[in-house]
């Protein structure tokens, strides 16, 4: 559970680095744009990793029995939690109307899966993302960001359905390898 617990706080404490201004601006002064841009992505792709271990390896005693309906909810909005966090990427109508389309997309996502799990780990680690995204929709502010400047694009919207939808597939087929769980095997998710 400890790796769990480490790499959720490290991954939370890196995502909401951006929204304090004042010491990410500091930190790119320092550094410099691009290798701030790597150490933040260096240390993300650790705690990712960290999660990843962690939840494999934690505790999975049920609290609650999930909801019938979790597994098919699930299924029926990652797509479109996919689609969302693609968009926030790019110049998208999306983007430009939800205003945080990845975060949306991760609360989703937790609530989905919360839904479809009831055991401590799903519990930490959905929750802690749920609170995550919620919290950091009410602090975000504006600031730089690596989404080209300009209006958005139908274009971009297309892109952004495609690789949201070719990425839930590869997390789909992957889902077992990737975290442990199968979709087509096991009753949660």
């Amino acid at each position: 559970m400890v790796f769990l617990l480490f790499g959720i706080a490290l991954f939370i404490a890196i995502h909401l680095l951006p929204t304090f201004s004042r010491q990410r601006k500091l930190l790119i002064d320092r550094l410099g744009h691009l290798p701030y841009l790597a150490l933040f992505s260096a240390i993300s792709l650790i705690a990712f990793l960290l999660i990843i271990y962690g939840y494999s390896q934690a505790d999975r005693t049920p609290l609650w029995q999930p909801f019938a309906f979790g597994r098919s909810l699930a299924l029926t909005v990652m797509p479109f939690v996919f689609i969302l966090i693609t968009a926030a990427y790019l110049k998208t109508y999306i983007r430009a109307k939800l205003r945080h389309p990845m975060l949306i997309g991760t609360a989703i996502w937790a609530i989905a899966h919360l839904t479809a799990t009831g055991d401590i780990a799903s519990i930490i680690l959905f929750g802690s993302f749920l609170f995550y995204a919620l919290a950091d929709m009410i602090m975000a502010r504006p600031r730089q960001t690596l989404i080209p400047s300009g209006g958005p694009s139908v274009i971009h919207d297309l892109i952004a359905v495609a690789l949201g939808l070719t990425g839930y597939a590869f997390v789909l087929y992957g889902h077992e390898i990737l975290f442990g769980v199968s979709i087509f095997k096991d009753r949660t998710i």
